[in-house]
């Protein structure tokens, strides 16, 4: 077969496949069940992300990343999947005892929330109940970013006082308090858009997750979308020794015993 033959075939193949994705997208869409139509709307942005991602695949490093530790909190898109496989944004924790900074891939266990229709004493065999573990690290470090926002407000006022009493001695010294108050402002604005952000992620957190060790899989770092530095959101949010210990003693019982 030539170069010349193959790309006809290929092009072919793309008409076919394309047809046939049209054509399941369009019977979710012109469904009279609102889940279907629900189904391709997340089938849809899926497929607008998935091609990012392949785009994206041609630059990515990961050691553009942050490296990541066992146990800590991610969030990832795991894609549009089949059946009850997770699929779409999900909290995870990374799995992997030692993961290098090199590597393109990690493995994770998804989370999930608490329904409220949902008994912790009757759930499936491989899920965790941890309780509010993750939403409390959250919001222990939404609170002190607060009062690091505060302090940093404080300065800036403290900088406001002085050139409103005109203690400025020099066109150098009010040069140098201008450059001050504008990384303090800068500082400011970061911490309040981080404090905001971490608020929302906490209302997500509140009712409680679930491990589901019965989901153990391997990913693409392209998929992480927090946190990517040791500045972001889910950065240093790591579960405690015992609910590792009793994840480990979960994935024992399902895998190996």
């Amino acid at each position: 077969m030539n170069t010349q033959t193959d790309k006809k075939y290929l092009l072919k193949h793309k008409k076919n496949a394309i047809s046939k994705l049209e054509s399941y997208i369009e019977s979710l869409i012109s469904s009279n069940n609102p889940k279907l139509n629900k189904k391709a709307v997340k089938f849809s942005y899926w497929l607008e992300d998935y091609i990012k991602f392949l785009n994206y695949e041609k630059s990515f490093s990961p050691t553009s990343l942050k490296r990541y530790k066992r146990g800590e909190i991610i969030k990832v898109h795991l894609g549009y999947n089949i059946g009850s496989e997770e699929g779409g944004l999900h909290y995870a924790i990374v799995l992997d005892k030692e993961n290098s900074i090199h590597s393109p891939v990690l493995t994770i266990l998804p989370l999930t929330s608490l329904k409220p229709n949902r008994n912790i004493n009757n759930l499936k065999k491989g899920e965790i109940y941890i309780g509010n573990e993750i939403y409390n690290k959250l919001n222990e470090k939404a609170t002190k970013c607060y009062t690091y926002s505060n302090k940093k407000l404080e300065e800036v006022k403290a900088i406001l006082s002085d050139l409103e009493k005109d203690n400025i001695t020099s066109k150098k010294t009010l040069e140098e308090i201008v450059v001050k108050l504008t990384i303090e402002l800068a500082n400011l604005e970061k911490e309040t858009e981080l404090f905001k952000s971490m608020t929302n992620e906490i209302k997500k957190m509140k009712t409680g997750s679930i491990v589901l060790t019965n989901q153990i899989t391997t990913i693409s770092k392209i998929r992480i979308y927090n946190p990517k530095t040791n500045h972001d959101i889910l950065s240093g949010i790591k579960l405690s020794a015992d609910i590792l210990d009793k994840i480990d003693n979960e994935i024992k019982n399902l895998f190996i015993k």
